[in-house]
């Protein structure tokens, strides 16, 4: 048993093309530690067989065996073979650094929620992995993708949580194949359904209470009623409004205790001017935070007591520099430093620590911020070399934190690696097939040392 579970586990990066270039590897193995008298010519070099994260680069083209003298290997999960060259120490399990979800996605990645150690992703896609059929919405369990069911029938926009339960809202309005479930649904572990009539319109943000499910974006009805206008509860089984909601989209909600904060495209909550792009609702009325910022806020995370915003605004509670990203502490804001140089999209808190995404490439006025930093309360610093391009979502759990966006590149992590639109910042995975070798001149034992991957 032992043995099929570790061969599983190796499996998801061996495809058919992979599994014939392994065993070019494993043969080469031999051959380059107990060359056969051949011309040299006759074997690879392996630098040109590499991509930069020292993964083979399985759209090469080339066939044959591959010269390992000089060359340490270590046999990845997820990656498959990593090379680095002998006279380097190999990477510290411990480094933290951009790491690949399989093959990531096809498309854009909006949202991200995590259950226990699943990472539910949504967005703009239709494979993930490799895999068709992940259409908007997937799961990734740590070491390989799968569907939710048939998934839904547009983009999803966000994700929330409460215990296993794991809701979706966006543009879809088919889930599981069933129609009806208008832009907003729940996914229970193994079939979807729909929340009463749902929304009028897309669904952008969602944040859970207790058995309560917060819905903001575009609507103005719920359930079939009105005066829903673009916030609404559900409590597992009807809809209702929160007071005359506010004037125009909400994009973000979050929730610290008994309170909900709401950001958005509106400068009118319950009825009263003043509530410029962000507001509280306290279970029975809306009130301000202070003037609010002065443009749209698309991101919001609560540490302690604390509100964090991230947006389109430069002003908030009527003080400069607050760029692109605030904290109201319940009775003031505050700026971060000099803040960020260009739109918040995504913020995650992790203990202390303030994880910032979306279209900058500078924060406290250090470049190489590439579409994403940290906050440590005092200070901004980069994440290695970030991105390529913009960051959308965050979620963390024990693993790291996870990355959503529209980049293909993560640090060091290009395309060829992996890093599609998805990405996980944390330690570096500890090779799971439980065997690495250093090249050398001595013979090896080929059979051994497969034996070993196989768990035998």
């Amino acid at each position: 048993m032992k043995s099929k579970k570790n061969w599983h586990i190796v499996r998801p990066w061996m495809t058919r093309g992979a599994r014939i270039l392994i065993l070019g590897v494993l043969v080469a193995l031999t051959m380059a530690s107990h060359p056969p008298p051949t011309h040299a010519g006759e074997l690879l070099a392996a630098d040109t067989l590499l991509n930069a994260d020292g993964t083979l680069n399985l759209r090469a083209g080339a066939s044959g065996a591959i010269d390992l003298r000089g060359w340490n290997v270590t046999l990845d999960s997820t990656r498959g073979p990593v090379f680095e060259p002998s006279d380097r120490a190999p990477n510290a399990p411990s480094a933290v650094d951009w790491n690949p979800l399989g093959t990531g996605m096809n498309g854009t990645v909006y949202a991200l929620a995590v259950i226990g150690t699943d990472l539910y992703v949504g967005g703009w896609f239709t494979t993930c992995g490799g895999t068709s059929g992940c259409n908007f919405v997937a799961k990734w369990n740590g070491s390989s993708w799968s569907t939710l069911g048939t998934g839904v029938n547009s983009a999803v926009n966000a994700l929330a949580v409460s215990g296993t339960d794991l809701y979706v809202g966006g543009y879809f309005t088919t889930c599981g194949g069933t129609s009806g479930c208008n832009y907003v649904a729940k996914w229970n572990g193994s079939v979807w359904s729909t929340l009463g009539s749902g929304v009028d319109s897309s669904v952008s943000a969602l944040a859970v209470s207790g058995t309560d499910l917060y819905v903001g974006g575009y609507f103005t009805t719920c359930g079939g009623t009105s005066g829903c206008n673009y916030v609404a509860k559900w409590n597992g089984s009807s809809w209702s409004t929160l007071g005359s909601g506010v004037v125009s989209s909400v994009s973000a909600l979050a929730v610290s205790g008994t309170n909900l904060y709401a950001g958005g495209e509106f400068i009118t909550c319950g009825g009263t001017d003043g509530c410029n792009f962000v507001a509280k609702w306290n279970g029975s009325v809306w009130s301000t935070l202070g003037s609010g910022v002065d443009g749209a806020v698309s991101a919001l995370a609560v540490s302690g007591t604390n509100l964090y915003a991230g947006g389109e605004f430069t002003t908030c509670g009527g003080t400069n520099g607050c760029n692109y990203v605030a904290e109201w502490n319940g009775s003031s804001w505050s700026t971060l430093g000099s803040g960020v140089s260009n739109t918040v999209r995504a913020l995650g808190v992790s203990g202390t620590d303030l994880y910032v995404g979306g279209y900058f490439t500078t924060c406290g006025g250090t470049g190489g911020c590439n579409y994403v930093a940290k906050w440590n309360g005092s200070s901004w610093s980069t994440l290695g070399t970030g991105m390529d391009y913009w960051v959308l979502a965050f979620a963390i759990n024990g693993a790291g934190m996870y990355t959503g966006g529209n980049f293909t590149s993560a640090g060091a992590c290009h395309s060829a690696a992996g890093c599609n639109h998805i990405a996980r910042y944390g330690t570096t995975p500890t090779a799971v097939t439980l065997s690495s070798f250093r090249a050398n001149p001595q013979p090896f034992d080929l059979v051994a040392w497969f034996r070993q991957i196989l768990g035998h």
